[in-house]
């Protein structure tokens, strides 16, 4: 019996720019100006010229991520990370959340997968690289959440490697500087035609500061390389949905002349 799929191969992404490359080339961010450089600065410059500059907010305007940030891969950047793939990657930090809104050309039920990683300790102080909790929601047009996952992103071969104190520091390694954490969430349902909201969301914890004034906590998340897609409902052919009735009432009627005997 043949059955038709009501959608597309589970491996076409609905998401675009999954790696952030072309949004970070449509509004300059960050700036190159030839081989290694970014925003001006060299590639391991020195103190005096780190790399702050290749942090930059997603442009609102430009491309199909909204909220967080974007930072490339160079050596003073974001607490010294390769992007997973590609040169870019985005980061949420303290409350923030990144979203990209989307129709979905099919339904069915969705699969989302993505990497992560943490900002490393700073020096010998772990304080800057402590894990960060976010969650990933999908929100229809009529304001429907489901929610994806609670996930908790953490320095890669752990927190004390990439410290100051340990020897070697973990962070200058090939490791340290390109590993990821595969993440992937599936169950969440996707109708065909309608519009979502997919939204990474950084849960910072809060804390009173000396004058009492609730603040989010500076945690950061990195993710990079996000892919959604939809494994389509089976729906029978119109001819097997005929055939598999006439198999139907043919085992009813055998039944029924069997409980007569």
């Amino acid at each position: 019996m043949a059955f038709l799929f009501a959608g597309v191969s589970a491996n076409a992404s609905l998401i675009l720019d999954g790696s952030f490359e072309n949004q970070a080339a449509l509004q300059s961010t960050p700036g190159t100006g030839g081989s290694g450089i970014f925003s001006g600065q060299l590639v391991g410059a020195g103190w005096n010229n780190w790399g702050w500059t290749s942090w930059d907010p997603i442009d609102p305007g430009v491309g199909v991520w909204v909220g967080g940030t974007l930072a490339r891969s160079e050596e003073f950047a974001s607490g010294w990370k390769w992007a997973h793939d590609g040169g870019v990657f985005a980061m949420i930090r303290h409350r923030g959340t990144m979203s990209q809104t989307f129709v979905a050309t099919e339904g069915g039920i969705g699969s989302l997968n993505w990497f992560d990683a943490n900002r490393p300790s700073w020096r010998g102080d772990t304080w800057f690289g402590r894990p960060n909790d976010y969650s990933v929601t999908l929100t229809d047009a009529a304001g429907v959440v489901q929610t994806i996952g609670f996930f908790t992103s953490q320095v890669y071969l752990g927190l004390e490697a990439n410290s100051w104190n340990n020897s070697p520091d973990d962070r200058w390694s090939t490791a340290g500087r390109a590993g990821w954490i595969p993440r992937s969430g599936t169950g969440f349902v996707l109708t065909a035609g309608s519009i979502y909201t997919l939204a990474f969301n950084s849960l910072s914890p809060f804390y009173n500061d000396s004058n009492g004034v609730t603040q989010s906590d500076d945690r950061t998340t990195f993710l990079d390389n996000i892919s959604l897609s939809v494994s389509p409902t089976q729906v029978p052919e119109a001819g097997t949905v005929g055939a598999l009735g006439v198999v139907a009432v043919a085992g009813l009627s055998g039944w029924c002349r069997a409980r007569r005997r």
